[in-house]
């Protein structure tokens, strides 16, 4: 499943597994699957994984992240790493 929409003139592609090259006609591409976060612009794509709450991987905090587009288009991108119960 592959959705795609447009805010504030930006251009994102929502995927749960990224490709393996940057799709065209896209200005940011949100994914999981690797539950590792990602921070990452390829081919002028900026890729973005929040990383994942419940199953980190590779030595990955648990994390969520909020993602901001101004009325300008201008993006923030937020990572916010959360606490294991101890």
């Amino acid at each position: 499943l592959v959705a795609d929409l447009e805010r504030n003139g930006v251009r994102f592609r929502l995927v749960h597994i990224p490709p393996d090259r940057s799709p065209m006609n896209v200005d940011v591409l949100l994914h999981g699957h690797t539950h590792v976060p990602r921070n990452e612009r390829r081919e002028g794509v900026l890729f973005l994984n929040p990383g994942c709450v419940t199953r980190p991987n590779r030595g990955s905090p648990a994390s969520v992240a909020n993602l901001d587009i101004g009325p300008d288009g201008k993006l923030t991108w937020n990572l916010i790493p959360l606490r294991q119960a101890e």
